[in-house]
């Protein structure tokens, strides 16, 4: 838990869940990029199958984010590992189903852009205009990779407010590594107890305890792991609008 006391001068979002609800957007993407895969390796049939593959990757049946998801977990052989083991039981040919997935990738921006540009942003413009005029540096650090990024910040109409964007492409170690915040902190001329971080996932906490933020906010709009969430931040919002109204950020308010 960060100390109180040092003025923030410097914000650094995530990006997927944090600056939107997750599966929001990205539902309707993953449902249509399975369909795909499991055409691809002659198993369109198979809904049970599909059904359990969307909830690997973590969105259940309702359209909700799943905690143990493999979207939100950043550990190499967790993922392998639980998705091996699927790969086993349902009886799908593991190295088509990667081979399928990462087309499906490719393709999804196209359909990311048709949804983006049917959303109201407005809350997330309103909010980083506002810490513009406080004398706000912002940065967007993610795992995603740099195309998808300047797509979705472009669509939100967030582009001209942010000043450091780190990508899974860029030069700097992932999250939680701290290396991309740090150098952030050097772009901007800030200490890292100056800068506020805010996150969806426990990856998100981990990386600010590291780099030693001022201040970190955990929302549950992406993973909604509120347990590990409220163990691991000094406050937890239902998702970004709540920032509007918070005092650590806006003092004057």
């Amino acid at each position: 838990m960060a100390q109180m006391n040092e003025k923030l001068k410097g914000i650094i979002f995530d990006k997927d869940g944090t600056l939107f609800d997750y599966a929001q957007v990205w539902e309707d993407v993953l449902k249509e990029g399975i369909d795909s895969a499991f055409v691809s390796m002659g198993k369109a049939g198979h809904q049970k199958a599909k059904k359990a593959m969307l909830h690997l990757m973590g969105i259940d049946e309702h359209g909700d984010s799943l905690p143990k998801g493999l979207l939100f977990t950043h550990r190499p052989f967790r993922i392998f590992r639980r998705f091996l083991t699927y790969c086993i039981r349902y009886r799908v040919n593991a190295i088509k189903a990667i081979r399928a997935y990462h087309q499906s990738v490719q393709n999804s921006e196209a359909i990311l852009s048709r949804k983006l540009s049917k959303m109201d942003f407005s809350i997330q413009q309103t909010l980083f205009s506002n810490l513009k005029k406080q004398g706000y540096s912002i940065g967007i650090i993610t795992n995603d990779n740099a195309s998808s990024t300047s797509l979705f910040l472009s669509l939100m109409g967030l582009s001209e407010y942010v000043d450091f964007v780190s990508c899974r492409d860029s030069h700097y170690k992932k999250k939680p590594h701290p290396q991309a915040f740090q150098e952030f902190c050097k772009q901007q001329g800030l200490g890292t107890n100056q800068v506020a971080m805010v996150g969806d996932t426990i990856t998100d906490m981990l990386f600010a305890k590291r780099a030693k933020a001022g201040y970190t906010i955990a929302l549950l709009s992406g993973s909604n792991d509120k347990k590990s969430l409220r163990r691991l931040s000094d406050v937890v919002y239902p998702d970004i609008s709540a920032l509007l109204t918070d005092k650590r950020l806006f003092p004057a308010l």
